[in-house]
Parts: C-alpha cells; sequence; structure tokens
C-alpha cells in the first residue's frame, strides 16, 4: 500500500524493537507485549509501524511460526501499516527467514517494499513515502542485519557487502529530489560499529546502560551514507539497555526502545516515534508504558 504524508506536510513512524515473543501457551511476559504493541500504538497515533528486529525467540522455542503468527494477529488488530527486518534471534532453530517473509503475506497492511533485494536470505527493501501529489518525499532503507558472525572474528554479523552495493545502486533512483536537509531513514536490527564513536564524539542524548553490540568487522555502510548526503538516521534495536542517539557527522545513530516484556533490560517498556516531514529533517522521541511493570 502507498503510505502519504498528511495534509500538512508530516509522517508518524512507532519503531518497536526487541519484543521476543516466547512458547506458546504464553506467559504473563508475552502477554503483556501483545498488551503493549496495542498501548504504544494508541498513545503514538502512527502512520507506519516500523519493528526492527528480534520479535520472536526462536531457540527451543518448538514452533515459532506459530508465536509469529500470534504477533500478526495483534498488528492486524490496529490497522496500521507495518514494515518489518529480523534480528539475531528470530531464526536461531527451527525456522529461516525466508519462512518468516512467507508468514508476512498475513499481515493485512504490509508496507510496499520497493527495490527488494535478498542476500544469504537477508533482505533489503525500501519503503517510500509520497506526498500528495504522489512524488517521493522521504525513503526508508530497512536492511537485515543478520545474526551471529559466521566468520567468527566478532560475536555479530556485519552489513553484508552486497547490501551496501544494494544501498549505493538504489539510493541513486532518489537522488534527484532537491532538498536542503536530508529526509530519509535506515533500519536495522544491530548497531553499526560507527556507533561506539558516535557516542564517544558525537552529541549524545539519552541512555546508555550497556556496552554497545555491534560486528567487528566494517564493511562500509556508514561511508556509503555519509557520501549519499540524503539519509539523516540510522536505527537500531538489539541492546535493551541502550536508548540513546548520537549526532555523529550530522547523522545520527539511534537505538529505539526496548518493546518486549519477556527478555533482559532495566529500560521501562516504550518505543520510539519519529515524524517525518517535507520540508526539514525529522524529529524523534522516546514514549513509555504507564500499565506495566513486570519484566522478566
Amino acid at each position: 500500500m502507498q503510505l502519504k504524508m498528511g495534509k500538512d506536510g508530516s509522517f508518524k513512524i512507532l519503531q518497536l524493537t526487541d519484543l521476543h515473543v516466547g512458547s506458546m501457551p504464553f506467559n504473563e511476559q508475552d502477554l503483556q507485549t501483545f498488551e503493549h504493541i496495542k498501548d504504544m500504538t494508541e498513545k503514538a497515533n502512527p502512520d507506519l509501524i516500523v519493528i526492527s528486529g528480534d520479535l520472536v525467540w526462536s531457540e527451543g522455542v518448538p514452533n515459532p511460526q506459530d508465536s509469529f503468527t500470534a504477533i500478526v494477529s495483534v498488528l492486524n488488530e490496529l490497522e496500521t501499516p507495518i514494515a518489518i527486518t529480523y534480528g539475531n534471534h528470530d531464526t536461531e532453530e527451527r525456522i529461516t527467514r525466508s519462512d518468516l517473509r512467507n508468514l508476512e503475506s498475513q499481515i493485512h497492511l504490509l508496507a510496499e517494499k520497493k527495490y527488494s533485494h535478498v542476500v544469504e536470505d537477508r533482505e533489503s527493501y525500501c519503503v517510500e513515502i509520497t506526498k500528495e501529489d504522489g512524488t517521493v518525499s522521504n525513503v526508508l532503507y530497512i536492511l537485515d542485519s543478520g545474526a551471529e558472525d559466521p566468520l567468527k572474528i566478532g560475536q555479530y554479523e556485519y552489513v553484508h557487502p552486497d547490501q551496501v552495493t544494494w544501498f549505493n545502486e538504489v539510493s541513486r533512483k532518489y537522488q534527484n529530489r532537491i532538498n536542503d536537509f536530508k529526509p530519509d531513514v535506515l533500519f536495522l536490527h544491530i548497531p553499526l560499529l560507527e556507533y561506539k564513536e558516535a557516542f564517544c564524539n558525537g552529541q549524545v542524548s539519552g541512555t546508555k546502560y550497556e556496552d554497545i553490540s555491534s560486528p567487528v568487522i566494517n564493511t562500509g555502510l556508514y561511508t556509503s551514507l555519509l557520501i549519499n548526503g540524503k539519509v539523516a538516521g540510522v536505527f537500531c534495536g538489539h541492546d535493551h539497555d541502550n536508548d540513546f542517539v548520537a549526532d555523529y557527522q550530522r547523522i545520527k545513530l539511534g537505538f529505539g526502545r526496548i518493546s518486549g516484556f519477556n527478555c533482559y533490560g532495566e529500560l521501562t517498556r516504550g518505543a520510539r516515534v519519529f515524524t517525518l516531514y517535507a520540508d526539514k529533517e525529522f524529529e524523534t522521541s522516546i514514549i513509555e508504558t504507564e500499565k506495566f511493570l513486570t519484566v522478566k
């Protein structure tokens, strides 16, 4: 489905991340997560929901597809367009990325994927946001950042070089937009290596309660973003006790707020909200739950 700016020239995104829904029958924490998704959507009233990975636990879960389908049922109640990428826990056992993407067909309002590209079962795609006249105003780049490092050099996987090539090629298709600001945002699960430098040397707001769990290998995506000149921010999940945003070299590198209850984390469960504009860079803030206190 086509996503359009409002008549006021704005578009609101709700980022949910790290839901970590477990086995059926669901425990109290999972049921809280389902209610939390509804609560955050009601608070934000978004035009689009982006879920940035780790929707389910798969390790030790007999039927992770059933847990994913249960999440889809909750999302379908919201009557809000949905875009998804995956994290390191979504496909540890008994299910693949391809299986999950096939299950996405059950989502009633799945955002249209432009220029979808799959490498090693990891999908990259764009979501376009258009103006009232149908021209593209803002582009969301959605990248699957993988799981465990296959080279065993670090713990977490790096953005695949083929994904960087994909970004370079696809982003050129949007270069004809004339802006005096950066209109676009990129979402993935695992933070880029540059997050560490950004926290030390950028203009930082928000919380850092744990080490930044980036890959060791750097495949150059951040450099491509700088050269492209139209991506204003990169936002991830993965680190449950980080929600900071670091403005570094005119790109904001930030975390969402953990949204699931069936996992570790001291931060109050919440979500990140973005307001995109047709004539200036996005604004973002955190919203929190007021209803639930119990976490694992």
